[in-house]
């Protein structure tokens, strides 16, 4: 699994994954970028969230569960840490909100909360320590 982002102007990048071409990365202009598109942070968010309601979805049409409605609400708090005061995402809460058809079990639901987390990539990737390893090279 690949991406890849190009640099354009100030903090703005277009980045590409798999047949999905020219999406912006950018920062707000508070964090000095020219607010065209999500930042990274929220690219992260967004993908834990995307992780977490697939997973959860997935555990439900396994079950055979239709769902009126599922909306999903990842919020990251930034905090100043360290002797340094580096700025890090120190805290995320994600809240899933769903509505069964009416003739969904409670029961098969209630087995889907309790067991699609540990199936989310993402957001078990980044609570295991995810090894990030960065390589710079001139061209």
């Amino acid at each position: 699994m690949k991406v890849s982002l190009n640099y354009t102007e100030n903090l703005h990048f277009k980045a590409s994954a798999r047949q999905f071409k020219d999406f912006s990365v950018d920062e707000p202009t508070s964090f000095h970028g020219t607010d065209l598109g999500p930042s990274s942070v929220e690219y992260l968010l967004i993908g834990i969230g995307g992780c977490l309601g697939t997973t959860f979805i997935y555990c439900l049409q396994k079950k055979n569960i239709k769902m009126k409605s599922v909306e999903i609400v990842v919020d990251g708090k930034l905090s100043h840490v360290g002797p340094k005061m580096l700025l890090r995402l120190t805290k995320v809460n994600a809240e899933i909100k769903f509505k069964p058809e009416e003739n969904a079990s409670s029961e098969e639901i209630n087995l889907c909360i309790n067991k699609f987390r540990e199936y989310c990539i993402v957001s078990n990737s980044i609570a295991d320590g995810l090894p990030i390893n960065v390589n710079c090279n001139k061209i």
